[in-house]
């Protein structure tokens, strides 16, 4: 995984899927024209506001939270669907995990016996066993710590969905205090209604309905931790 340079947004490191790297489905065209023409309505964009940049900001977030989403169980539109810790797990347990571990028993030296090809000899090229046993053990460890991971987000009451949109929503607010920096990141009185007033509220869910579709809203404890957070970009 290749590093980031210490300017460039941390966020662009969910583009690298690493060795879980995989075809995706086609991306959508994000942030047209008319959709940045409604942001720039809700920012109140004036003279000084380079669209350009905004719509160049926007796409680079949509399109690695866009990947992020295809790739991870979050339970957003289009991506797979989310699942708890536990249920993770025993996923995990029974389709990678044990496999993996009796493959590793069934090729060690104790067992191997019945993988002889004596006398005959087999067409087909003859895998690497110590490559694969070591290949399966790497999965095997990875798992674990996996495991470690998703126990350590469970005692903390972390759940990865949430935290996906936290991160989401962070990087719309940067986007947003960089462009209208006239918006407080705060929700008004009115945005506990159905009618939300503040343009903050307004901008990160418009932004959010554009890469998700209109089903995907940050709930209003989410703007409120958003509203509280750095903007390390």
């Amino acid at each position: 995984m290749s590093k980031k340079s210490p300017d460039q947004p941390y966020y662009l490191k969910y583009r690298e899927l690493g060795w879980l790297d995989r075809p995706l489905p086609q991306a959508p065209e994000f942030f047209p024209q008319k959709a940045i023409d409604r942001l720039c309505r809700i920012g109140g964009a004036d003279d000084e506001t380079d669209r350009i940049r905004l719509a160049d900001d926007l796409r680079t977030i949509a399109n690695v939270f866009w990947v992020a989403a295809m790739t991870s169980p979050l339970g957003v539109q289009g991506g797979p669907g989310s699942q708890t810790p536990d249920a993770r797990k025993r996923t995990i347990t029974s389709s990678v995990l044990r496999p993996a571990e009796k493959l590793i028993e069934a090729l060690s030296d104790e067992n191997l016996t019945l993988l002889s090809e004596w006398p005959d000899e087999l067409p087909s090229v003859p895998p690497n066993r110590h490559i694969l046993i070591e290949e399966l053990t790497r999965l095997r460890n990875r798992t674990s710590d996996l495991f470690e991971v998703l126990d350590d987000r469970k005692r903390k009451g972390s759940s990865v969905s949430q935290e996906f949109r936290i991160d989401f929503g962070n990087a719309l607010a940067g986007v947003l205090e960089r462009h209208f920096p006239h918006i407080r990141a705060s929700r008004g009185g009115y945005d506990r209604t159905p009618g939300p007033s503040s343009e903050y509220q307004e901008f990160l869910n418009a932004c959010a309905q554009e890469v998700f579709g209109e089903g995907f809203k940050f709930s209003g404890a989410v703007l409120d931790e958003i509203a509280k957070l750095p903007r390390n970009q």
